[in-house]
């Protein structure tokens, strides 16, 4: 219930005599209070119980401790504590909260205390069990108080009258550690309670090899397997016996300890059986040689936009065997997906003008990486529209370039270069495809795309009223 102080700690009943020795001596002009400190030194008292241990310091404006000071003490709620005004003594009436106050010099603090109801009994649950080795088990306490109340937040010391057979921790919970009986004792409030606790052995329940899932093993090559024995809540049981066995020795063989070697492709299941009662299962997969080296062929590849290409993966072992990819993780990459996208099977698709580079991964082992050059699909015609084009002179038309492959598909996005044949009759802008009449007659104009040339004519008239300037 209380907290340990430090020796030099003015109590409040130290503070009252000081005050009173220094009645009797020639009375000095002392330094004033700044600041008082109050510490309760406990955290709660059950009714009937006192308390006058409170740790109170006083303090001057440079945080010097003032000693031989009168001090006051009262109980904001009498119907939970009473106190002393002069000893701060504080006595508990009934449960609840007061609030504590000590005042010297006109300066005060305050604390707060708890009355708390006393205990009047523990129920342990369970108050018997058999604890299996392996398992641990919490006991749950619920503390009763005055007319069957609820009790919490108190302090429990707990104990095990044989600890070689189980411990108990702080927290009640039980470790088994050898088979046998004991009894685990739970304090609170000046209660106890009494469960008895009988550590028991226990059957396997399950298998379980290690590690979990598939084992790949390659051709020619070990993998060791663990197993342990399990019970009902999947606990590990130690100091039980493991059995190995293969269904297939001719694909995979297991030895005594649980050393498996891949002997042949394919599949076996390898079992363990624990104490000769309960068995489980793991797949052994005998996997081909480990891949060397890969390559790519063709070592490069050009495509036009729009176009396909098929690249080949080629898997080696140490001794550069060819070895099939029937089984093997294959992954093709490209660095430029804009320009050129390659599917899980190797084909290459142009999107866009430019370089990508192309890698496969098989097993985990990198090929060389291929360049894919994807070009524009070329110009084979320009037409300049619209169809036999007329302006009147001064006036301007915009004139259009539209570009087609071989075999008649418009292309876009490509640059053109306009030229009027008779600058004197009209001009054309080079990039824009805007003509301007100058004077009444014809020009040829050209469209260049990618070096393949569109013709029209263009014809200029006079206006109708007026010459041409």
């Amino acid at each position: 219930m209380r907290s340990t102080r430090p020796f030099f700690a003015l109590t409040a009943g130290l503070i009252a005599a000081m005050s009173a020795m220094s009645a009797c001596t020639t009375a000095t002009d002392p330094t004033p209070i700044a600041t008082i400190q109050l510490e309760p030194g406990i955290d709660s008292i059950e009714p009937g119980q006192s308390f006058g241990d409170w740790v109170v310091t006083l303090r001057d404006a440079n945080g010097n401790t003032l000693a031989g000071r009168s001090l006051a003490w009262e109980s904001q709620n009498l119907a939970v504590a009473t106190i002393d005004a002069a000893t701060g003594v504080v006595t508990a009436v009934a449960s609840g909260t007061t609030t504590i106050t000590v005042r010297a010099e006109g300066k005060s603090a305050q604390a707060t205390l708890k009355v708390i109801p006393p205990v009047v009994s523990i129920i342990a649950t369970p108050d018997s069990f058999d604890l299996p080795m392996t398992t641990t088990r919490t006991i749950a306490v619920q503390l009763v108080g005055p007319n069957g109340t609820a009790l919490s937040n108190r302090q429990l010391a707990w104990s095990s009258a044989n600890a070689s057979v189980a411990a108990v921790s702080t927290s009640g919970l039980v470790t088994p550690v050898a088979v046998g009986l004991t009894t685990v004792t739970v304090i609170a409030g000046g209660k106890s309670a009494e469960i008895r606790v009988r550590v028991v052995a226990e059957p396997a329940a399950s298998v379980r090899i290690l590690p979990a899932g598939v084992q790949v093993i390659r051709l020619g090559q070990l993998k060791q397997l663990t197993a342990e024995c399990l019970n009902a809540t999947q606990q590990v049981l130690t100091g039980r016996t493991i059995e190995w066995n293969s269904s297939n020795p001719l694909v995979a063989s297991v030895g005594t300890t649980g050393l498996v070697s891949g002997v042949s492709l394919g599949q076996a299941n390898i079992s363990a059986t624990c104490d000769g009662t309960v068995t489980t299962n793991a797949t052994a997969q005998v996997t081909p040689v480990p891949v060397s080296t890969v390559t790519i062929s063709p070592p490069q590849i050009n495509l036009q936009v729009g176009q396909q290409g098929q690249l080949t993966a080629t898997a080696r072992d140490s001794a550069n065997n060819v070895l099939s990819l029937q089984g093997r993780t294959v992954t093709w990459t490209s660095d430029n997906l804009p320009v050129a996208t390659v599917s899980n099977a190797g084909v290459v698709a142009a999107a866009s003008a430019g370089v990508a580079h192309i890698q496969v991964s098989i097993d985990g082992i990198l090929s060389q990486v291929v360049d894919a050059t994807v070009t524009n699909v070329p110009v084979a015609s320009v037409t300049i529209g619209p169809l036999n084009p007329a302006v009147v002179c001064g006036n301007q038309i915009q004139l259009t370039a539209v570009m087609r492959d071989a075999n008649g598909n418009t292309l876009n996005g490509r640059a053109v270069t306009w030229v009027s044949q008779t600058q004197g009759v009209a001009t054309i802008g080079a990039a824009t495809g805007v003509a301007t009449g100058v004077a009444a007659g014809t020009s040829q104009i050209t469209a260049t795309s990618e070096g393949v040339p569109g013709f029209i004519v263009l014809t200029v008239n006079p206006p109708q009223v007026g010459v041409c300037p």
